[in-house]
């Protein structure tokens, strides 16, 4: 057995949801992967913000420490610049703002062994990059979105050369952020690519692709069967034979629209056996509100907290997942959500997750706003449940595999021991 001396590790991520803050009580990636480090011994500091980056709210008014005994603290950095929309100027100077707070803030503690920094942002992560090389910390770049270069494909491309003159800034703080890592590692094999190519060398043997992992479902979800028929009956749907979810944010890429002509054609045709329930936030949310009135067959339950989600999964027969105007070719926390509870999904996002629907059988895709493929998959499995039993199966299997969380942020620690220990150059400095 080998020995693996604790570290105190910098972990850098500012756009997740906090569990014990955010109220939903659900773990992300960087909070399992965190929790993870503390349950093996290491002393980890976590820098997020105080701004919400989902719900777009502020979960603190200045900058904030909160320590969990002698081995975790998390330290809220502020940008007082609220924002809207994720491109946007405000978005800009967020940025600007949480930069310098953690330029402002590190002088406090002590040096540490080793950092992790996720991006985006780019501008917090050059200031981390300066600090990491300023002392002699290893730094390893977790990378969650290829931002600039994702924003440039989502545009036409009449107006990439005046975007990416705009984002030039940006472009070269990737390069040198990515210069100065000692190590990469990634959401995707896209993403990781794209980080090496960053930074103009050959893949190397500190860069790997860790997946979104996601926490695995409790194996009891409801107390006895009158639990789950009041449960039902709470969301309308105790008389639907199938039902049918959409969860996550309705935002700008969420194509709300095609969803309720769906609705709409359904009720004509089945009446209240097939139940739409919408559970989430955003602005899309208005349009379901709206005409929830007119449509008996639609429930808006808005967000929920984990174990609602659990209850309302378990009684899933057909996951949505329609999005339009989507370039990220990775898979998020959404979709295994639906995979974790054994859901088939009928889905129009492209690239990892459509592939992975193909090859395991375990969903349908259809092309961003094609409303005749998409009413055609739903007609499919409406009219065959045992297809829905079997791709459920099949998407359960899949997720247990690949995408189990303990699995994942496992390996993600045992790589950064490893990591520590072969750039292990601090032995004697303190943990806080």
């Amino acid at each position: 057995m080998i020995l693996v001396r604790a570290m105190n590790i910098w972990v850098i991520q500012v756009g997740e949801p906090i569990s014990f803050v955010d109220g939903n009580g659900r773990c992300f990636r960087a909070e399992m992967l965190v929790n993870r480090l503390v349950e093996r011994g290491h002393c980890v500091m976590r820098w997020t913000s105080t701004f919400n980056h989902l719900r777009k709210s502020f979960r603190f008014l200045d900058c904030q420490t909160v320590s969990f005994g002698s081995r975790l603290r998390y330290r809220f950095l502020h940008g007082p610049t609220a924002y809207r929309t994720s491109v946007s100027f405000d978005h800009f100077q967020h940025d600007r703002e949480l930069a310098d707070a953690f330029s402002a803030s590190i002088s406090e503690e002590s040096i540490p062994d080793v950092i992790l920094c996720s991006v985006p942002p780019l501008r917090l992560t050059r200031r981390v990059a300066d600090y990491a090389n300023a002392h002699g910390v290893p730094l390893i770049v977790d990378v969650r979105d290829t931002w600039p270069d994702s924003l440039l494909a989502s545009l036409h491309f009449l107006l990439r050369p005046i975007a990416k003159w705009f984002l030039r800034h940006d472009r070269r703080r990737a390069r040198q952020i990515f210069y100065r890592a000692r190590g990469i590692t990634a959401i995707s094999t896209e993403c990781l690519r794209w980080g090496v190519k960053q930074a103009d060398r050959k893949l190397g043997p500190w860069d790997v692709v860790f997946p979104v992992g996601c926490e695995e479902p409790p194996k009891k979800i409801f107390s006895d069967e009158e639990d789950r028929k009041e449960f039902l009956r709470g969301i309308h749907a105790e008389d639907a034979k199938m039902i049918v979810t959409y969860i996550g944010r309705a935002g700008a890429s969420f194509d709300g629209k095609l969803v309720l002509k769906l609705m709409y054609d359904s009720f004509g045709r089945h009446g209240k056996s097939v139940q739409f329930i919408v559970a989430g936030e955003g602005p899309g949310l208005q349009l379901f509100e709206k005409n929830q009135p007119k449509l008996p067959n639609l429930t808006v339950v808005g967000w929920l907290d984990r174990t609602s989600l659990y209850r309302l999964l378990a009684v899933t027969s057909i996951g949505l997942l329609p999005y339009k105007n989507v370039h990220r070719l990775d898979i998020r926390n959404k979709p295994l959500d639906f995979l974790s509870m054994g859901v088939p999904v009928i889905s129009s996002l492209p690239g990892d997750f459509a592939e992975l629907l193909s090859r395991c059988n375990c969903g349908l895709t259809f092309p961003a706003g094609s409303y005749e493929m998409l009413h055609s998959h739903f007609d499919r499995l409406l009219r065959t449940p045992q297809l829905c039993k079997l791709m459920g199966e099949n998407g359960l299997k899949e997720f247990c595999d690949h995408f189990a969380a303990n699995d994942i942020y496992g390996a993600f620690v045992d790589h950064l021991e490893r990591f520590h220990k072969s750039h292990d150059v601090t032995p004697f400095r303190k943990t806080f």
